[in-house]
């Protein structure tokens, strides 16, 4: 009996030793393929460094031997690793079942999220002029401009934005820049006694008052240039998804889940 027991012993042990010698050995590897990776990444920098490009971020592709790369413009590169010698520009797509997914397009847009949510929380809660509900649901951050036809078009929908719960803050987004005229404007109606009632009436095509005072019209036109907003209306929801252009009430409520 004792033989059997110690017989047993010695197999659990023999085991165990095997075990721990099989996952030192996964480790090992596990660390060398890191930094494999780390010496591949700075390899593929080094190169498209030499090439004028500014790399953001690099990582081992889906597709063996190939590089994700982000560069400093927002474009995608995959590329060998190595010495650079062969690189593709655009998006890399999967295949699943029928269906294609888009991975590149799928990091680009969760990047882009990510810089918008920590934009949107320089915004202070005094800096946008709010248009509420009585009965909020949903919120939507808008970058506008007066002069801006469908930024109009957008304004004079408002009771259909807040019938559905929706309110609108807006953020000043001159696309002339900020010195030019609409930049004085949108000074004047945040400065402004009643700021609604001014923005309302800049939205009309109605003239207000000139004034000044501290506000945030310059500080908003820089987060949307650092975010990449070009165009009037950019409507950003909560989540930092950014819907370019005029959205109708209906469509906005849809996107928003209400």
């Amino acid at each position: 009996m004792n033989l059997s027991v110690n017989r047993f012993l010695r197999v659990q042990l023999i085991a165990g030793l095997a075990l721990g010698a099989l996952a030192a050995q996964a480790d090992q590897q596990a660390d060398q393929d890191q930094q494999a990776d780390q010496d591949g990444e700075a390899a593929v920098a080094e190169c498209l460094a030499e090439l004028g490009l500014e790399v953001v971020s690099a990582a081992p592709s889906p597709i063996a031997g190939l590089f994700e790369v982000e560069v400093q413009d927002g474009a995608y590169l995959y590329v060998q690793g190595g010495d650079c010698r062969h690189l593709i520009a655009g998006d890399l797509y999967e295949r699943r079942g029928e269906q294609l997914i888009g991975l590149t397009h799928a990091k680009r847009t969760a990047k882009q999220r990510a810089r918008l949510k920590k934009a949107m929380a320089q915004v202070a809660d005094d800096d946008p002029i709010v248009f509420a509900p009585s009965d909020r649901r949903a919120a939507i951050w808008v970058f506008t401009d007066p002069d801006c036809g469908y930024c109009r078009k957008m304004h004079a929908q408002m009771n259909d934005y807040h019938a559905l719960g929706i309110e609108v803050r807006y953020l000043a987004f001159p696309r002339a820049g900020v010195n030019s005229l609409t930049y004085d404007k949108m000074v004047s109606a945040w400065c402004a006694e009643d700021p609604r009632a001014a923005l309302t009436a800049l939205k009309s095509g109605e003239r207000i008052p000139s004034r000044t005072c501290p506000n945030p019209v310059a500080k908003q036109h820089a987060i949307a240039q650092e975010v990449g907003i070009s165009g009037t209306p950019a409507i950003v929801l909560e989540d930092g998804t950014v819907l370019p252009g005029f959205v109708p009430a209906d469509a906005l409520a849809a996107h928003l889940g209400l």
